[in-house]
């Protein structure tokens, strides 16, 4: 027989406390990852994309979403409305929820939060790696209001709008998965629409670059015209997964040129796109299917 004895105990006690300590902070460091936000503008220079890219892969009921606030800032001079706010994911649905005009802590810009309006839903996947498209918006006054920025949390202009104006400016994304907020941080912050299209470098093979409707659902127009001695001879299409959807050879000739994919077999998503010619000169895009 084997006496256990009071000091004894104790170890064990404290071995124990030591263990579940270690087990708990080993399923959070799996559990607890996180998600960040990416802003762009699409080929047609008027449509702004919302997406996230997750750390992990989050099975139901894990990615049960019980709130999303995605806050983008603008110059407090130049005018924004956000409209046609369309969601890409099926069953779900986003609105301009409020607008925080030249907060006292922060007069020069103002600030638009985007909400999801469904709460405790699991239709957003979270697959690590993978960029998933949220939603689409445009500004609805006319003229090109300059760089939009998504805001950061760890800024200081938003921290000051926090605490001195008690305004909540912060990106949420409250997951089950991540017993929280899963937001760490952005991808690409900034969504310049006065810059024009990278078709228009001197690397690419082709100009004035037109891609639309966004999103397409049928037929995807896409326009350009070939450069004198650099004309695009092929058009290469793949999925966020890296897998070719499609393959076109095209017309090598001088001018303006005008092709429609059919994307109607195309899952809801996003999709990247390269117009190349024979010296392997290129220009990349995006562009988004919706089929609801």
């Amino acid at each position: 027989m084997h006496i256990i004895y009071k000091k004894e105990k104790n170890m064990i006690k404290l071995l124990s406390k030591i263990a579940v300590t270690l087990l708990v902070l080993l399923n959070q460091q799996t559990v607890w990852a996180q998600v960040r936000f990416n802003l762009s503008l699409m080929p047609d220079q008027r449509t702004y994309l919302v997406s996230m890219v997750p750390e992990t892969t989050w099975p139901s009921p894990q990615n049960t979403v019980g709130s999303v606030q995605v806050v983008v800032q603008t110059q407090a001079d130049k005018a924004f409305l956000a409209g046609e706010i369309k969601s890409m994911i099926p069953g779900l649905s986003w609105s301009d929820n409020a607008y925080v005009e030249k907060p006292p802590a922060a007069d020069q810009y103002n600030f638009v939060c985007f909400v999801l309006n469904e709460r405790g839903t699991n239709k957003i996947p979270f697959e690590a790696g993978l960029e998933t498209p949220l939603f689409t918006f445009v500004n609805l006054e006319p003229g090109c209001i300059g760089p939009l920025h998504l805001v950061e949390n760890s800024n200081v202009t938003v921290r000051n709008v926090v605490q001195n104006d008690r305004l909540n400016i912060t990106q949420n994304l409250m997951v089950l998965g991540a017993r929280g907020n899963a937001y760490t941080g952005i991808v690409n912050k900034t969504a310049d629409c006065t810059v024009l299209n990278t078709s228009s470098n001197a690397g690419s093979p082709v100009e004035n670059l037109r891609v639309f409707p966004v999103p397409a659902s049928n037929l995807l127009n896409i326009s350009w015209v070939n450069k004198s001695s650099k004309s695009a001879n092929s058009l290469f299409v793949s999925n966020m997964l890296g897998k070719t959807v499609a393959l076109e050879n095209l017309s090598e000739m001088r001018g303006e040129q005008h092709i429609q994919l059919d994307v109607s077999n195309y899952p809801t998503g996003l999709y990247q796109a390269i117009l190349s010619n024979a010296a392997n000169e290129r220009v990349a895009f995006r562009f988004l299917v919706s089929k609801f």
